[in-house]
């Protein structure tokens, strides 16, 4: 495979992923200045932790990292083939998805209490009602994945890449324009009439591709056993790494309003270039260590993802210094503005250092991660972040009572250079187990 492909092909992703995510920065300033560190936005920040959760697990790692290198190697045999897996997968994903809908609606008020136990009675209710009204995102933001996965698989990642920008001017425009008139309920819609829209483009752009869809609901198909079966373990282990972050934000509701507020706008400075970079690396790498020619050959393997870690380390460090170095001047001009005040940004700058410390072990966490999945071993990077999260919560237990909300994030830190670490290990083992057969 030419560099000059796969070069331009990282080049392009990181565009229009950063299109997206400064779009998606855009909405935050939005939240920050209408809202603020407020009683309304700790509970928006727990309401959308549910889908967006779901959106995490099953779009950057169940969709991607199992479909793709599934539907590569059913396209390699032939299309007819690749069409009838394709057909089997979304007909069973859209049973399951509205399945788990429906059912998450009577478990909400449980799952609150237990994701934010330091709620009063009011945020309680202002977050479960908020939750109510975002959960069918669940079902669209699931099709939505898949899609892009499907269009990744083609080597088309502009459009997939390019379509939360759709979803988060929706969003923006709604409370620009709905918020001070009805309030929760302009978040709210805006959130579902914008994955809608998103997940709409990304079907109409699929019309351009040669692809044959069939209902076929068969739950007993081998295809989709084996998909299941390498599906649990990826979706389990990206639970539990997501939720070194979200565990931040369940002890941060035992802290002082607006404890969590701070870490999500702290974390979203950390997310935006590890999206625009990392995510990009990793989600052209996959489909080219997927495909048979390199998965076979160690040597190509191992170049691909050596590439990758390069390129991690080369974008990232810099980054995070400059963060660090800079983090209260880079809250004052990013978000303080309305109701995001001078108290919010000391609540904020300070978490944002210690969430620094981890930008680049999480870069380097989703590209490995990746090379396990292209592998079909779904069950490492279960195993490692099942470790990591022990970790993140011990050291948050510990951290927590002498530095508030910045010992969440340090906590967090650290587990995610465990991880990285302990993961490049086992690769590397791997990788020589392979060389040796």
């Amino acid at each position: 495979m030419k560099k000059r492909p796969f070069l331009k092909s990282i080049i392009t992703t990181s565009s229009f992923i950063g299109i997206s995510r400064i779009s998606g920065f855009l909405r935050e300033l939005v939240f920050s200045f209408f809202i603020g560190t407020s009683e309304i936005m700790d509970a928006f920040v727990i309401a959308y932790m549910i889908p967006n959760f779901f959106r995490r697990i099953l779009g950057e790692k169940a969709a991607e990292s199992v479909f793709i290198p599934m539907y590569i190697r059913q396209k390699e045999r032939g299309k007819v083939y690749s069409d009838d897996y394709m057909s089997k997968v979304f007909s069973v994903l859209g049973i399951i998805l509205i399945v788990l809908v429906v059912l998450f609606y009577p478990i909400a008020p449980v799952f609150i209490r237990l994701v934010a136990p330091g709620f009063n009675a009011s945020t309680f209710d202002i977050a479960l009602k908020m939750t109510f009204l975002i959960l069918p995102y669940m079902f669209f933001i699931g099709i939505y994945a898949f899609l892009g996965a499907l269009l990744e698989s083609h080597k088309k990642f502009a459009l997939y890449n390019f379509s939360p920008f759709v979803f988060n001017i929706t969003l923006i425009l709604f409370i620009i324009f709905l918020y001070n008139k009805i309030n929760i309920h302009a978040i709210t819609t805006g959130v579902i009439i914008g994955v809608i829209l998103q997940t709409a483009v990304l079907f109409f752009s699929l019309t351009k591709l040669n692809i044959k869809f069939v209902f076929k609901p068969n739950f007993k198909d081998k295809d989709i056993k084996d998909t299941g079966k390498l599906l649990i373990p990826i979706t389990m282990g990206s639970g539990i790494e997501k939720l070194s972050i979200y565990v931040d934000r369940i002890m941060a509701s035992l802290l002082p309003i607006g404890s969590i507020s701070s870490l999500y706008f702290a974390f979203r400075l950390i997310d935006l270039p590890f999206a625009v970079f990392s995510i990009a690396i990793g989600k052209v790498i996959h489909p080219y260590i997927s495909s048979k020619s390199v998965y076979e050959d160690m040597r190509k393997f191992r170049s691909y993802i050596f590439k990758g870690v390069l390129l991690n380390f080369a974008i990232l460090i810099p980054i995070s210094i400059v963060f660090a170095f800079f983090a209260k001047i880079i809250v004052q001009l990013v978000f303080m503005r309305g109701s995001f005040d001078m108290n919010s940004v000391n609540m904020t700058y300070q978490p944002l250092i210690y969430y620094t410390i981890g930008l680049t072990p999480m870069g380097i966490v989703a590209l490995f991660s990746r090379a396990f999945y292209a592998l079909l071993d779904t069950k490492t990077p279960l195993k490692v972040a099942f470790f990591s999260a022990i970790i993140n919560v011990i050291l948050n237990i510990i951290l927590m009572p002498k530095m508030g909300i910045s010992g969440l994030a340090l906590g967090t830190s650290i587990s995610i250079w465990f991880n990285a670490i302990y993961l490049y290990i086992l690769l590397e083992r791997k990788i020589r187990r392979n060389n040796e057969m």
